[in-house]
């Protein structure tokens, strides 16, 4: 990493590059994979299940990912797993609505194209960015993830909506799952450009083994926290739009609006972070809590698109500090002995812990709601929503750890540090 501060190397932004069209194949087509298999099966159940062998496998497929870069590369992962997405929306081009009642298959498939790419992703973050370049790094990241979220919704939503124009029945759905197919197409021609100087190691026992140190076992239960709310919330607002409203056109409205908004959040925050980590996490987690109010009023189009204004605002004021925190107790821990992808793997089985429980959560109290009943998901919803709050209570200590000193605070360190030195060299008078 360049040593000036925000200024990116070559290297990352060829991930940016590559990140950017597999965002926006993923902005144009994984919301409305959700739809797809909900129109088919006609129940939340089968969403569920689509969702919960994917954070069952991630755990897994990070290790098979790590074993594979470690024996042909990084960047070969990240292609592996590209590859794989791609082979996703093959599948549910060839095989059409008979994919959408098998959600359980469809989730396993995906659970191993995700892990390939976001094991392969966070290592080469981690290897292209040094502790400065965190949050530039995944400040940019979040403006170009807005941006596809931008772009890709309201044009999946006018191609599946105006479906009759074509052939009729999920022509529309197999439009939009072909061209993510050949977004990924080119996102894996980028990522010829990618290079990575070491092949990940992996050393799990010692991973665990540092939960011992108290700072980095408060990030893993941060993490598992955040992760409750993450696996649902990453299908159910989509999923009570299309709902509410019955109209994935209108779904792809409401995904513009929260897509420019999360644009605005993310270049804010990346701006801000390095400076103001602290304080922006905890206005993130106010905001996303305040958010969650609306689930105790009923569930109409106003409130779910309030809450998602409301939350695509403020999701990255938590975000971006929270993986800020994240990557530096990654660099803190790592040594020649105990490789950065150990860390990694670690930091995602328990946020994908966290993400299955908020799953099985949501199977167990709202796989017989009916669209137009729904108290007990507005129950769990509220109180996913608050959960962020228990991940910002449990990093505190590591907050006021990493705030910089003021001036006298750092008169207070020197007096500290000198008074130390000159006990030591009361005790050890030859040193």
């Amino acid at each position: 990493m360049s040593k000036h501060g925000s200024h990116l190397p070559r290297m990352a932004w060829w991930l940016l590059v590559v990140s950017g069209l597999f965002h926006l194949s993923i902005s144009l087509s994984n919301t409305f994979v959700n739809i797809f298999v909900f129109k088919v099966d006609h129940s939340f159940a089968a969403i569920a299940w689509y969702n919960l062998p994917i954070f069952l496998l991630l755990p897994f497929t990070f290790v098979l990912a790590a074993f594979v870069a470690q024996h042909t590369s990084t960047a070969m992962a990240l292609r592996i797993g590209i590859g794989l997405h791609a082979l996703f929306y093959a599948v549910t081009l060839v095989v059409g609505e008979r994919a959408a009642r098998m959600p359980f298959a469809l989730g396993i498939l995906m659970g191993l194209a995700a892990g390939f790419y976001w094991l392969a992703f966070d290592v080469l973050s981690v290897e292209y960015t040094d502790k400065g370049g965190h949050e530039p790094f995944f400040g940019t990241h979040g403006v170009i993830t807005s941006m596809a979220s931008v772009v890709a919704p309201p044009i999946a939503g006018v191609l599946i909506s105006r479906e009759d124009v074509f052939l009729g029945g999920l022509s529309g759905y197999h439009i939009v799952f072909g061209i993510s197919f050949a977004l990924f197409l080119g996102a894996t021609f980028f990522s010829f450009h990618l290079r990575s100087d070491h092949r990940p190691r992996l050393h799990l026992i010692r991973g665990v083994q540092a939960l011992r140190k108290s700072s980095w076992l408060r990030l893993m239960a941060a993490s598992s926290i955040y992760g409750l709310r993450e696996g649902v919330f990453m299908f159910l607002i989509g999923l009570l739009v299309y709902v509410a409203t019955g109209s994935e056109m209108k779904l792809g409205v409401f995904l513009l609006l929260q897509g420019g908004l999360s644009f605005l959040a993310f270049y804010l925050a990346g701006r801000l972070s390095a400076k103001y980590r602290s304080r922006l996490i905890g206005i993130g987690s106010i905001g996303m809590s305040v958010a969650a109010v609306l689930f105790l009023f009923p569930i109409h189009t106003p409130t779910i698109v309030i809450y998602g204004s409301l939350t695509a605002a403020a999701l990255p004021f938590f975000m971006v500090p929270l993986q800020g925190y994240v990557y530096d107790g990654i660099d803190e821990s790592v040594s020649d002995d105990t490789p950065a992808t150990t860390f990694i793997i670690v930091r995602e089985w328990f946020e994908n812990l966290g993400r299955v429980i908020g799953v099985v959560l949501f199977l167990t109290l709202c796989v017989n709601e009916s669209p137009n009943h729904l108290g007990k998901l507005q129950g769990l919803s509220f109180a996913l929503g608050l959960v962020q709050l228990g991940a910002w209570a449990v990093l505190l200590p590591n907050i006021r750890k990493s705030r910089p000193q003021t001036s006298k605070g750092k008169r207070r360190a020197r007096l500290a540090e000198g008074e130390r030195k000159t006990a030591n060299k009361r005790l050890n008078p030859m040193s």
